[in-house]
């Protein structure tokens, strides 16, 4: 496959010429009342090879040797030129999708049959792969794990009692923080899949997706019930916009005299929430903006409101494995000492910047599921889930001076 261009382009230089010459040399052969296949053949390769002797040939037949002079014509030659033009802009293109397409599904179809064993193979590599993983860093990665399935747990409690609760105040704020705590658990867990199959870089970008919903949940939980209502409500916000976007990548105006049944009440319920809560609401962060008396709210003024004054390093690098700047191409968490290297696939290196970040967060936002710190049940709970944070720390730093100290002997073994 490698060499189809410089195939297809022999084949035209070849060929085009070829065939556009031998239809010329057929029609001056049938002026001289001669039908011959082979004939045709031998004069055609005969004319493009350049040569300047004269044509011998024989038909394999006994008889009386014939000379035959065929006369090329200015006008014979402009209209060869002109065939194999119109050829090559009219008709090739068509010629070279259509041997793309047919070589594209004569590939398909080879892959396909091999795709069973490869398949197998595959699977057969990853699984030894994530053993290895397994190996060095089940110590870290399993005290993780068992912090999500007490936060679940915890949160579940926390779920049966706001369900059972007769309480009128405060229902926003709880129903916020279950939910929060809720997708903070599923991103915790999709982190894990990361980490546990060789991809820490994966597992640092979702790391910062969990640490935005660690603020906010700290930010509902410190200004209460009003500033939950209008994040529950901000949800009217991200729709419209969803929906306007789609607007414009079709090349439509939103025009809101013109919208469908269902997009009007879409429109009627933005308006009326912008109404209830202020034209500051419409912003990204808008539903803080009452609470933190800033006009245009942005993550870090979530921060500061927190007394969190600036974004933590590590948010800043595990924002460049998010976006398409150079720093995330070619900085990874799974290079070791000082060499750069980038990864098409897993890595068992670095993987603990993400674990010890993920344990830190998801120990912030269960915390804020804990109703009653003075009651000894939950101090218990608490208090197993900082254990096992401080265990993801300190397994996960000792894997990791580990491999350094492996790969370092493999170096020095190689150079020796």
């Amino acid at each position: 496959m490698p060499n189809l261009n410089k195939n297809i382009e022999q084949q035209v230089q070849k060929k085009i010429p070829h065939h556009f010459l031998r239809r010329l040399l057929k029609k001056k052969l049938k002026e001289k009342g001669i039908d011959e296949a082979d004939l045709l053949d031998a004069l055609t390769n005969h004319i493009l090879s350049k040569s300047e002797e004269t044509l011998h040939w024989s038909d394999g037949e006994d008889g009386s040797v014939k000379n035959v002079s065929i006369e090329l014509t200015e006008q014979d030659v402009k209209q060869f030129e002109k065939d194999v033009r119109a050829f090559l802009d009219e008709q090739l293109p068509g010629v070279i999708l259509n041997t793309v397409k047919d070589s594209a599904k004569a590939l398909m179809k080879t892959l396909e049959k091999r795709w069973p064993e490869v398949k197998v193979d595959a699977r057969n590599e990853m699984r030894h792969f994530r053993d290895r993983i397994d190996l060095r860093w089940a110590a870290g990665l399993d005290p993780l794990r068992m912090m999500l399935i007490a936060s679940r747990e915890v949160g579940q409690e926390f779920a049966d009692k706001l369900n059972r609760s007769k309480a009128k105040t405060g229902i926003h704020k709880r129903q916020a923080l279950l939910m929060l705590h809720m997708r903070g658990c599923q991103t915790t867990l999709e982190i894990l899949t990361m980490l546990e199959n060789g991809f820490p870089d994966g597992a640092y970008a979702r790391w910062r997706t969990l640490y935005e919903i660690s603020v906010v949940a700290f930010i509902i939980d410190r200004f209460g019930d009003e500033i939950a209502e209008r994040y529950m409500a901000h949800d009217i916000v991200s729709m419209r916009d969803s929906v306007m976007n789609d607007f414009r990548y079709d090349g439509e105006f939103y025009d809101v005299t013109k919208l469908t049944d269902e997009l009007r009440r879409l429109e009627k319920d933005y308006q009326a929430t912008i109404a209830k809560f202020g034209k500051s609401f419409a912003g990204p962060y808008g539903w803080a903006a009452h609470s933190l008396e800033i006009k245009s709210p942005r993550f870090q003024d979530l921060e500061v409101a927190l007394d969190w004054n600036s974004l933590p390093p590590d948010y800043k690098w595990a924002s460049y494995k998010i976006h398409a700047g150079v720093a995330g191409t070619v900085r990874t968490l799974g290079s070791i000492g000082d060499s750069q290297i980038i990864h098409a696939g897993a890595t068992n290196a670095g993987l603990d910047t993400p674990a010890i970040n993920t344990a830190f967060s998801l120990l912030h936002i269960s915390s804020l599921v804990f109703e009653k710190f003075n009651d000894m049940e939950t101090q218990v709970q608490m208090q197993t889930l900082i254990l096992l944070r401080d265990k993801v720390l300190r397994e996960c730093r000792k894997a990791t001076k580990k491999l350094e100290k492996d790969e370092l002997e493999l170096q020095s073994a190689v150079e020796i």
